[in-house]
């Protein structure tokens, strides 16, 4: 009988409680932790606290104890507002987890490091190899949609002059106050809301690697941010965006390469149909265009609890796609990260395109 991964899950947010519900349908994970932020959530048995039947697994705000535990990966999933620089206690910490000998998995950051400092790479390495250990970034987006759809479907042409990914949202389901104001839903246009920050963050980085991974030296990461501003008073699940106030976010992220956009990322999050730009239909979904020769690519797709059914939400469950999305990956990587020599774990894909395919990285080339 093989033993199970033993995994701790830190921070039992929106991302962490998808991984706690999976985690529990999977006898190969056993659960030996779980890191909360809230007092009011000290001690809570976690099935309890998932509606679930009790589990004896009592969640904890000691970190300390969370450190020092015996397990073989960590599902890091701090708030997304953390700050992941250098010298940032969430960057401390994760390395402190790292040296104590237990991988990591998390959707926080860290996806290309060096790509905002060499310094941070080499520190995040140095902690792996302390503790014999692997870190590994994903998601939904940043994450899978580029770390494996975008990059796998680039392996039906050798040659490509654009990549054009597209995320649309209609978030009047949200419910999350926190989120509908890291938006800045109701914020006057002159404020900068949080999701720049996380965007130039997140979205820079996941860009970088995959240039990285498709084999293209990144001259820079430019950006605009656009907003959408309320035409009359729109009420959401958590507030009521004010007539002129900022109710919806468009962002846009390229990767330059020679000179010339190579890839854009577009955000489009609303809450009014009349903002959406013209030939985008209503809706959650992806779309991705690869112009390239001999062939370019087209693709759209949605992410649902159930196509046959045509639903949105399971049973009893408000988790949405999106979030599950995050944590099927963060979980799938668990052995890779396990079995990895130390270090940092980056994404490759087996047939991606590259400019030279004497350059093609793969851990199945061995010579």
């Amino acid at each position: 009988m093989r033993a199970p991964y033993r995994v701790i899950v830190w921070g039992p947010g929106v991302v962490g409680n998808a991984l706690l519900r999976e985690i529990a349908k999977k006898p190969e994970l056993e659960l030996v932790g779980v890191l909360a932020y809230s007092p009011d959530k000290d001690g809570q048995d976690v099935g309890e606290y998932l509606g679930l039947p009790a589990t004896g697994m009592r969640m904890t705000t000691d970190q300390e104890s969370m450190i020092t535990a015996d397990a073989d990966c960590v599902l890091f999933c701090p708030n997304m507002s953390a700050r992941v620089d250098l010298d940032s206690e969430t960057t401390n910490i994760a390395c402190r987890i790292l040296e104590s000998g237990k991988s990591m998995v998390t959707s926080i950051g860290w996806w290309y490091p060096s790509f905002h400092s060499q310094a941070l790479a080499d520190k995040l390495e140095a902690a792996c190899q302390k503790g014999g250990s692997c870190l590994h970034a994903t998601g939904v987006n940043p994450g899978w949609l580029y770390e494996r759809i975008v990059t796998t479907l680039t392996g039906a042409t050798t040659r490509i002059a654009h990549i054009k990914v597209q995320e649309l949202a209609d978030t009047r389901t949200i419910a999350s106050a926190d989120m509908v104001g890291g938006l800045g839903y109701g914020q006057d246009l002159s404020q900068k809301p949080w999701i720049e920050n996380a965007g130039d963050r997140a979205y820079s980085e996941t860009l970088a690697a995959t240039c990285a991974i498709l084999g293209v030296k990144l001259d820079r990461i430019e950006s605009e941010k656009k907003y959408f501003v309320a035409r009359e008073d729109i009420k959401l699940i958590p507030t009521t965006v004010r007539k002129g106030t900022r109710s919806g976010v468009n962002l846009l992220y390229y990767a330059i390469v020679e000179g010339r956009r190579f890839i854009t990322l577009e955000e489009i999050w609303y809450t009014d149909l009349r903002d959406l730009p013209e030939g985008l239909l209503p809706g959650d979904y992806y779309t991705i265009t690869i112009e390239g020769e001999p062939v370019s690519v087209r693709c759209k797709f949605e992410l649902l609890a159930s196509v046959e059914k045509n639903i949105e939400f399971l049973p009893g469950d408000l988790t949405t796609p999106a979030y599950y999305a995050t944590a099927i990956p963060i979980i799938q990587a668990i052995p890779i990260v396990c079995g990895a020599k130390p270090g940092i774990v980056y994404s490759n894909t087996f047939a991606n395109y590259v400019p030279d395919l004497r350059d093609f990285k793969s851990p199945l080339i061995v010579r």
